[in-house]
């Protein structure tokens, strides 16, 4: 029948209930998804002999790798501050009310908001346990400047307009992915601190980001995106794998760098290896991120 009809009507309706039921699913999985490995992950890396070992070489590897950029991470870990994410929100409410979506700054701002009281208040609460297998026991998870990067980055995708909306997701995701890389190579943090920053900013969005059916441009950036972070992720496992061919639990050393300076001087090439690994998880994980909320909002059937 045709669509000005009751029956056309009434089919149309049917297809955007059924389209809007596909994507509530997808984003509760999601936010599950998120939720779930944020708490492993925590666990395995604070509370596992395996996981602080795992953790903590990545981050000292990554560090070896990269000594010579300690200046250029200093920039961009500078850019994180009180006055600056001020100003990041500021913008991120003009941009919803100048598209007339006050409700849609609120939630963008939600998000921002609870991801970083979030990440600020599991800081405080979890310790990490000195299982006498790394130095620097302090916890340092969730990553304080990844949580302000990857959460301003979501809630510029959340209020982008349509034609905006493909480039800033592939905007945020590089930001952020500089910044999560960033504050490992300077050893602020290692690199499950960085992941879990993400997830938890990641759960806040897709419980605050609105469904919306309208068009959009690039979609087939977004599949792009997808490849992308496809390709990141086999990186990632294969470079952890190769780098961590032959090591053994005891090759930590206590008092030595973070615990495994001299494993890793035995062959220099581990370090470059295993930090590109590290660097690779960082940006799997962040596309993933940014790739899901970004698909809150268009009017395909599929991703």
């Amino acid at each position: 029948r045709a669509p000005g009809r009751p029956g056309g009507r009434a089919a149309a309706q049917d297809g955007a209930d059924a389209w809007y039921r596909r994507k509530l699913a997808r984003r509760i999985v999601a936010l599950l998804a998120c939720v779930a490995l944020w708490l492993l992950l925590s666990y395995a890396a604070i509370s596992t002999a395996a996981g602080q070992v795992l953790d903590t070489l990545l981050m000292e590897a990554t560090m070896r790798a990269t000594g010579r950029l300690v200046s250029f991470t200093s920039v961009v870990t500078g850019v994180v501050s009180v006055p600056a994410m001020v100003v990041a929100g500021v913008v991120v409410a003009l941009v919803a009310v100048a598209r007339k979506r006050p409700t849609l700054a609120g939630r963008a701002l939600g998000m921002v908001i609870g991801a970083n009281v979030t990440t600020q208040l599991l800081k405080d609460m979890i310790s990490r346990p000195d299982l006498g297998m790394t130095t620097g026991i302090s916890n340092s998870l969730p990553s304080g400047h990844s949580t302000v990067a990857v959460t301003l980055s979501l809630a510029l995708v959340a209020i982008a307009p349509q034609w905006l909306r493909a480039p800033s997701a592939w905007i945020g995701w590089a930001w952020t992915s500089l910044m999560g890389v960033s504050v490992m190579m300077a050893g602020w943090h290692r690199p499950a601190d960085v992941v879990v920053a993400v997830l938890i900013a990641g759960a806040w969005a897709l419980a605050l980001s609105p469904i919306e059916r309208r068009a959009r441009h690039g979609k087939r950036v977004s599949k792009v995106m997808l490849w992308a972070v496809l390709a990141a992720g086999a990186l990632a496992f294969s470079l952890t794998l190769v780098g961590l061919w032959g090591f053994s639990m005891s090759a930590g050393a206590p008092g030595s760098g973070y615990g495994f300076n001299d494993f890793l001087s035995v062959r220099p090439w581990r370090s470059l290896v295993l930090g590109m690994g590290a660097c690779a998880w960082i940006v799997a994980v962040v596309g993933a991120v940014v790739r899901e909320v970004d698909l809150l909002a268009d009017d395909s059937r599929s991703a």
